[in-house]
């Protein structure tokens, strides 16, 4: 599964997105909260609280998704904060371009 999401990860363009935010503090990348949402997504879950046991139960997968895992990964708040202030259609679109780039 790892070299899955290594491989997927290496053909992701985020570029479009900015790496942190433009205001407040630094906190974690946004590049690295949407390849958790993809992980997400690609698992199954459907709850965030199964996110959050995958990747802390999972390090290399938060490594590849960009999180520094020597370092207390996201919690729960933190990854609902960031969907309640992320606009899902461009998640939907990243995701869109994604497949159709990797199916041709």
């Amino acid at each position: 599964m790892a070299k899955f999401y290594d491989s997927l990860f290496l053909n992701l363009d985020l570029s479009s997105f900015p790496q942190y935010p433009a205001t407040g503090r630094k906190g974690f990348s946004n590049h690295a909260m949407i390849c958790a949402f993809i992980v997400m997504k690609c698992e199954g879950f459907s709850m965030i609280s199964d996110l959050v046991d995958y990747l802390n139960n999972n390090l290399l997968i938060s490594h590849y998704c960009g999180f520094d895992i020597s370092k207390p990964l996201p919690s729960y708040w933190t990854f609902d904060r960031f969907l309640i202030n992320f606009d899902n259609s461009i998640l939907s679109d990243l995701m869109r371009t994604q497949v159709l780039s990797l199916t041709s």
